[in-house]
C-alpha cells in the first residue's frame, strides 16, 4: 500500500509537465483531425503509448508492473478516462482548440462540485464562490443562448464531466497504486479495445497521406510521458490542485491555435476562458493557503 505524501511543489511540477505535454498532444490531434478519421487517431494514441509507459514499468515495479490493488476504482478510472478521451479529441476536432480546451479544462469546477462526497475534502465559502464564478465564464464561453451557438461545444462540457470523474478516481488510485501501473494498465485496456475495433471492423482504420503517420506515432509516445506526470501529480497534492494547475494550458492552446491554425476566438469566448481560468486558480491559491497554514 502506497502512503501519499503531500508535497505541492513537487504535485505542481508534475501538473505543470502534463499541461505542456498535453498541448502538444493536442495540437497533434489538431493537425492530423483532416487526414486520419477518429478510430484511427485513438488506435494510435494508445496503441503506441504501451510501450513505453511498459519499459517504465518493468524498470520501476518489476513483476508487479501490472499490479492494481484498486480493481474496481481503476475500472472506473479506465471509463471515465476512455470516454473524456473521445470526447476530448471530437471537441479539438470541431471547436477552435483554445475554446476546446477552456470547456475540457473546467473539469476542475464539477471535481470541486464532487470531492466533498466522493473524496471527503473540505470546501468553503470560497471555493462555492470560484464555483459559480467558473459556471458563469462557461456560459459566456459558450453563449449557448446565441444564434450561432455550435452542437459541438457538447462533446467539450462532456469531457469536462468525465474530467472530473477521472479526476475523482486518480485521486484514489494515488493512495493505494503506483501511478506508472494505474497508465500502464488504463492504456494497455485503451489499445486493446481499439485493437478489436479495427480487427473486426477494417474499414474504420483510414488515413489520408503518407506523412500522417508519423505524427500518429508521435502522439501516442507523447501522451504516454504525459500520463505519467497526470498521474505521478495525484500521490503529492489533491485532485482540486492538479486541475486547476492544467489551466495553464487555456491560454497556450488559445496562443497556438491561433499560430498555427488561424484559429480565432471571440471577445465572448476570450472573456469567458479567462473567467473560467480565473475560478480555478483561485481554487488552486485556496488550497495550497490552507496546506501552509
Amino acid at each position: 500500500m502506497l502512503v501519499r505524501n503531500k508535497r505541492p511543489l513537487i504535485g505542481i511540477s508534475f501538473s505543470i509537465v502534463s499541461v505542456f505535454l498535453g498541448l502538444a498532444s493536442g495540437l497533434l490531434i489538431k493537425k492530423v483531425s483532416i487526414e486520419a478519421n477518429l478510430i484511427t487517431t485513438l488506435f494510435y494514441r494508445f496503441v503506441f503509448s504501451v510501450p513505453l509507459l511498459l519499459l517504465f514499468a518493468v524498470y520501476t515495479r518489476g513483476w508487479s508492473a501490472f499490479k492494481i490493488s484498486q480493481k474496481r476504482t481503476m475500472a472506473f478510472r479506465t471509463v471515465f478516462g476512455f470516454s473524456g478521451m473521445v470526447l476530448w479529441m471530437l471537441a479539438i476536432r470541431n471547436l477552435p482548440l483554445g475554446q476546446a480546451t477552456a470547456l475540457f479544462q473546467s473539469s476542475v469546477i464539477f471535481v470541486t462540485l464532487l470531492s466533498p462526497f466522493l473524496l471527503n475534502e473540505n470546501v468553503g465559502f470560497v471555493r462555492w464562490s470560484s464555483v459559480i464564478l467558473g459556471l458563469t465564464g462557461i456560459i459566456i464561453l459558450t453563449d449557448p443562448f446565441s444564434e450561432k451557438v455550435s452542437f459541438n461545444i457538447i462533446y467539450g462540457i462532456l469531457a469536462a464531466v468525465a474530467g472530473a470523474f477521472l479526476s475523482i478516481n486518480l485521486r484514489k488510485l494515488g493512495t493505494g497504486d503506483h501511478s506508472i501501473s494505474v497508465a500502464l494498465v488504463y492504456n494497455a485496456l485503451a489499445a486493446l479495445v481499439m485493437l478489436c475495433v479495427v480487427f473486426i471492423s477494417p474499414s474504420s482504420y483510414h488515413i489520408e497521406g503518407n506523412g500522417v503517420w508519423i505524427d500518429l506515432i508521435l502522439l501516442g509516445i507523447v501522451t504516454s510521458v504525459s500520463q505519467f506526470f497526470f498521474t505521478g501529480a495525484y500521490h503529492y497534492v489533491d485532485a482540486i490542485v492538479v486541475s486547476s494547475m492544467r489551466y495553464i494550458q487555456v491560454p497556450l492552446a488559445g496562443f497556438s491555435g491561433y499560430l498555427l491554425f488561424a484559429e480565432l476566438m471571440t471577445v465572448s469566448e476570450i472573456l469567458g476562458a479567462l473567467i473560467v481560468v480565473s475560478s480555478c486558480l483561485i481554487i488552486g491559491w485556496r488550497e495550497l493557503t490552507n496546506q501552509k497554514s
